[in-house]
């Protein structure tokens, strides 16, 4: 997989956190989740931001996910929390969102042969994150 490949679909997957975590934000009632939620949306925010270099090196444009992308999130959203909105419930939808960004991850860290070591870092470094905020949702299921 070439680096630019790889480059963009990191930063799409921290965009796609970004993205699940605004869609379901203002249907937290619970103060500790909304906290645990809006905490690991800075950092999302903040890996994006370490993005940038390896997205201007690599030439990687156009790396936002699309309106489409958010209005789907936000309709899915209300979807999923018409019926329940509980903390359970909203836990259970960022997981199984976390378990598609580890997924992906997985993937990138098993198929990208390449010799940048600050691309396999920042593979790393997402995967270890997801990790976390798995490990930080599960308590509210």
């Amino acid at each position: 997989m070439k680096e630019k490949d790889v480059v963009l679909k990191l930063y799409q997957n921290l965009d796609m956190g970004v993205i699940g975590i605004e869609s379901i934000e203002d249907k937290i009632d619970s103060r500790d989740l909304s906290k645990t939620i809006l905490n690991q949306k800075k950092e999302y925010d903040k890996l994006k931001s370490e993005m940038i270099s390896l997205c201007k090196k690599y030439e990687v444009e156009d790396k936002e996910l699309g309106i489409f992308v958010k209005m789907n999130s936000d309709i899915m959203s209300n979807m999923k929390t018409m019926m329940d909105s509980s903390d359970s419930h909203i836990a259970k939808m960022m997981i199984e969102g976390t378990n598609k960004g580890l997924v992906q991850l997985e993937e990138l860290l098993n198929h990208y042969d390449g010799c940048d070591d600050k691309i396999k870092e920042m593979i790393q470094k997402i995967l270890d994150r997801e990790k976390e905020n798995y490990e930080e949702l599960k308590i509210y299921l």
